[in-house]
């Protein structure tokens, strides 16, 4: 390879890891920790009637959607015994955490009578309910059915072109189109049950929407107008979107888990990674001498390389950097050394066959080229299934390993083996002798 293109490959690979990382530095840029990283808040939920293991997860799978959806990083949901387990990293204020974990109540489609101000019940299995973002109560029947005649996650906010009119639309689920049909046939023809031919969506004993019935029959989905707002329409489409929930839960209590007890794990976590890689940087040393160097600058590269790319995950997905994923960041350490290890040791082969340290170099990163793509290939793979079959904290730990995996394999390409080369072709390496790279061997 010509000494330009591997000048051009060193230098772009350098010149990007630095600006990153002074970009991140004067801009004040953190990854976002977790909450065994940061602090936050733990939320136990219990359900408020006999449910099922099966329900306990529809409940997990609904409240991780929908804390995932308000932002909130890596928000750990599981269901422990009977109980579902809420962890919010960086969450200071329990009536915030109360407010965030507070996506599963039941949806109920209730018939409107009529709504208006000073409204009672007039019989029995009525109830008066607040219009929600209004000053009128509504009198409702009893519930006609509830929100999971609706396809889970469907729900979604829409805007007309024509008119610049928000709504939502939401698909019915197979079964459930019978049921809406049924309330929605009584309030579209005026029937006692539902004169005023207006459907209540309630949310925790308040009405959401309800909206006027303008067909007998719905076939596959719903379309809701009316005078929405954006904020309104997707607001109902998340309303809309929690109706699968097949039991309601109510939080049972709330612990809050300390920053300073968040900042000690941090400190243990660094100071362990940084034990491990100088203890590597110091047998590898000691071991492979100057040729070393390669692998002292490429780990160094790596992790400012790194650095920059758990910034940016961390702050662009709701995956934060837990102790899960640091784990994975230290795990990845031993991996990158790997490929240095795989490199000099071909070398230390090639150079035990009478080769120059100039004429080694390169052919021994084309053929340890294919064993390192390799290993990190297994490892992508590996992380890759983990991601996709896990949750939680695991799922942090998938993610991160296989980020660094990634990185390391660009660092190595386009920075180590450059250098290496680049090395080779000078005095700096030493004699061109097998003790440059593993020491006396006579």
């Amino acid at each position: 390879m010509k000494p330009a293109a591997l000048w051009a490959s060193l230098i772009s690979v350098v010149l990007i890891g630095v600006v990153l990382l002074i970009v991140n530095v004067v801009a004040d840029n953190r990854p976002i920790l977790g909450l065994d990283l940061q602090g936050g808040v733990s939320v136990i939920l219990a359900p408020s009637d006999d449910a099922s293991g099966d329900d306990l997860l529809v409940v997990r799978d609904l409240i991780r959607d929908e804390l995932e959806s308000l932002g909130i990083a890596e928000p750990d949901v599981r269901v422990e015994g009977s109980n579902i387990v809420v962890d919010l990293p960086g969450v200071r204020d329990q009536r915030e955490a109360l407010g965030a974990v507070d996506v599963a109540g039941i949806v109920e489609l209730r018939p409107v009578v009529f709504c208006g101000l000073g409204v009672e019940a007039e019989a029995d299995g009525q109830d008066v309910l607040e219009l929600r973002a209004s000053d009128q109560n509504c009198l409702v029947n009893p519930s006609g059915g509830t929100g999971e005649v609706f396809e889970r996650g469907s729900a979604r906010p829409t805007l007309d072109p024509a008119t610049g009119a928000w709504g939502v639309e939401v698909d019915l689920r197979g079964d459930g189109e019978v049921i809406w049909n049924r309330v929605a046939a009584e309030c579209f023809n005026a029937s006692p049950e539902c004169p005023s031919r207006q459907l209540a969506i309630v949310l925790d004993d308040v009405i959401q929407s309800a909206p006027q019935v303008n067909a007998a029959e719905f076939s596959g989905g719903v379309s809701i107008t009316g005078n929405f707002t954006e904020d309104e329409a997707r607001g109902l489409s998340r309303v809309l979107n929690r109706g699968a929930f097949p039991v309601a839960v109510e939080a049972e209590s709330v612990e809050t888990v300390s920053p300073a007890l968040g900042g000690d794990t941090l400190r243990a976590a660094v100071i362990s990674g940084l034990i491990g890689a100088v203890a590597i940087m110091v047998l590898v040393g000691l071991y492979y001498r100057r040729m070393a160097l390669i692998a002292i600058a490429g780990l160094v590269m790596w992790a400012v390389v790194m650095y920059s790319a758990t910034i940016y995950v961390s702050r662009s997905t709701n995956y934060a950097l837990s102790l899960a994923g640091a784990t994975g960041i230290i795990v990845a350490i031993g991996l990158a050394v790997d490929s240095y290890v795989v490199f000099f040791e071909r070398l230390r082969d090639e150079l035990r066959s009478g080769r120059s340290v100039r004429n080694a170099t390169p052919r021994s990163f084309a053929r340890s080229w294919r064993t390192i793509v390799s290993a990190n290939v297994m490892a992508l793979a590996a992380a890759i299934v983990l991601f996709w079959l896990s949750v939680g904290s695991v799922r942090g730990f998938a993610l991160y390993l296989g980020l660094t995996t990634v990185c390391n394999l660009g660092v190595y390409f386009f920075f180590a083996r450059p250098l290496a080369i680049l090395l080779s072709r000078t005095r700096l390496l030493g004699p061109q002798r097998t003790d440059v790279v593993a020491g006396a061997t006579s």
